[in-house]
């Protein structure tokens, strides 16, 4: 615990920095786990980027990057463009992967576990 002296209000344009932050983690395929304060260090190469965190909901939008990347990888192959290639398999690789997991989650079960109340002790007396 820090001493109260120690806290001081949040000036508007720190506010503002703090909220665009968040408003920029958010992006087409999801949202961007990143800290607070840290650029982009893949420099927006999302589907690469194990920060990401896919919407479930965009799981057609991967199949279409996914299928743009397989034209894109006919054509390298067509060209002799190896580096193309290996830059395309990888991207593949990530892409896959997080449709993988975003469908996990799509899959996961949603429970209501309601509102926690203590119970009585011994002598009836609730817990505070």
């Amino acid at each position: 615990m820090h001493p109260g002296d120690e806290y001081r209000r949040t000036s508007a344009e720190e506010w503002q920095e703090f909220e665009e932050h968040f408003d920029k983690r958010r992006i087409e395929l999801g949202s961007c786990g990143r800290p607070y304060g840290t650029p982009c260090q893949h420099e927006h190469a999302c589907i690469r980027c194990p920060m990401l965190n896919v919407n479930p909901k965009m799981l057609d939008r991967l199949n279409e990057i996914e299928a743009d990347l397989l034209v894109r990888r006919e054509r390298a192959e067509a060209e002799g463009w190896i580096g193309e290639i290996e830059g395309i398999d990888l991207t593949l690789t990530f892409l896959r992967s997080k449709r993988d997991e975003a469908q996990r989650l799509a899959r996961r079960m949603t429970v209501d576990l309601g509102i926690p109340t203590a119970r009585p002790d011994a002598k009836g007396q609730v817990p505070r």
